[in-house]
């Protein structure tokens, strides 16, 4: 029986846990995008040194990340998930509760990288062993849309939580969450498969000699930290930089970071079946992120009324979210012999890059800089995204050069 957009009804329902998970690690690294203000005020920092936490955040979980991608292959995918959002949610909670000084708000935020360094290499290798491939652009899709409603979510209920239980009480209300949540994958997780099916003995050194030797995968790394770098600008820093740069309220540039969560999750789900139907994943690539780095220039500009520049970002975030699929259905499609999970935690390693650069780049543009700088950078690193796709022919290959592959069931 199929009752989720034509998926079987297990693969329904694996995907639905592991998408609550993915989800809450992607509302986990908004929800301090609106307390911004309030954080460096209550900690007595500059926004540097706010970036250099968020910094602290993305190096764990880079560092951790392709390791923890070599353990999903050699454990199974279900207890490195359970693993990484009970950390990660955890974290929160002590971030709210103890963190007093600067270097503890550090130490904790390290901690919650720690956890944050499973969802990449553990999700990507479950739905890999559960959904049938002629399904997986649209799996990846749905995982992709659910992860970006916890975007949409994070900043919305941190905000709105705030003026009643302060910023502390916000991270702790939502870390509490995370950690009820873990508990329900204990208790029922046993209906996600545990990726046995893409386990391997092969050694350590092998899985690692084969990912680092790969040009597409190498220009895959590129692209996610120069994407990712875009988008930090955007999802971190554009509260901050809209309200100098058009004179308007803090819940009005909240609104305007919502819109452009919302124009992500609009065409996720259009661009999963698109991935499944098309041969050319870099068309759809460059073509998203051209129209995207376009509309953020004309919104940094500050030339136009701010409704305008709200749905010229929403636009900006549309365009992003319509590729991800087809970039995600093309790393899957260049591992190869490589397990899946491992070169998802390589690659996607690039967004963690990216984010621990961002930081610094970010806070010391705004500090130094007029708030326009915070979107021109933002499109300059689309741009610079776009060339890697150019130069990588993994995002040329097709399903039909490739010849049918043999469906899972």
């Amino acid at each position: 029986m199929e009752n989720l957009a034509g998926f079987p009804r297990r693969e329904a329902q694996a995907m639905g846990l592991i998408g609550f998970a993915h989800m809450l690690s992607h509302l986990y690294m908004l929800a301090f995008a609106p307390l911004a203000a309030s954080i460096i005020s209550d900690m007595q920092i500059s926004a540097i040194e706010y970036g250099a936490a968020l910094t602290a955040f993305a190096v764990v979980t880079g560092i951790l990340q392709t390791p923890m991608g070599l353990l999903v292959e050699r454990i199974g995918g279900r207890p490195i998930l359970i693993f990484g959002l009970f950390v990660n949610s955890a974290a929160f909670c002590l971030i709210a509760w103890f963190s007093h000084d600067y270097l503890t708000f550090i130490a904790f935020m390290a901690l919650a990288g720690v956890g944050n360094s499973v969802f990449h290499p553990a999700d990507y290798s479950l739905i890999s062993a559960t959904v049938a491939e002629k399904r997986m652009g649209r799996a990846f899709s749905v995982h992709t849309f659910v992860g970006h409603v916890g975007f949409i979510l994070g900043p919305i209920l941190a905000a709105g939580l705030e003026p009643f239980i302060g910023w502390r009480g916000s991270i702790a209300t939502i870390g509490i969450i995370g950690v009820s949540m873990s508990i329900v994958l204990i208790l029922f997780g046993s209906v996600i498969a545990d990726g046995n099916l893409i386990k391997r003995s092969a050694s350590v050194r092998d899985s690692l000699r084969e990912l680092f030797s790969s040009r597409p995968v190498a220009l895959f790394f590129l692209f996610y930290m120069l994407s990712s770098m875009a988008n930090f600008g955007m999802v971190q820093f554009s509260v901050l930089a809209f309200q100098p740069l058009y004179g308007i309220e803090h819940v009005v540039a909240v609104a305007a970071l919502t819109a452009y969560q919302v124009g992500t999750l609009a065409l996720v789900i259009p661009g999963g079946i698109l991935a499944d139907r098309t041969s050319r994943y870099d068309f759809i690539m460059l073509l998203g992120f051209g129209i995207s780095s376009v509309a953020i220039l004309i919104a940094g500009s500050g030339w136009f009324p701010f409704f305008i520049v709200t749905i010229l970002i929403c636009i900006a975030g549309g365009m992003r979210g319509g590729v991800n699929a087809s970039r995600d259905v093309a790393v899957r499609q260049i591992a190869g012999r490589i397990p899946v999970g491992t070169v998802f935690a390589f690659v996607s390693t690039g967004f963690l890059v990216g984010q621990a650069l961002s930081g610094f780049i970010y806070g010391f543009l705004f500090e130094h800089y007029p708030p326009n700088f915070i979107f021109y950078a933002s499109a300059a690193f689309s741009i610079l995204g776009m060339v890697t796709v150019i130069f990588n022919q993994g995002t040329r290959n097709t399903k039909k050069a490739l010849g049918d592959k043999i469906s899972t069931p």
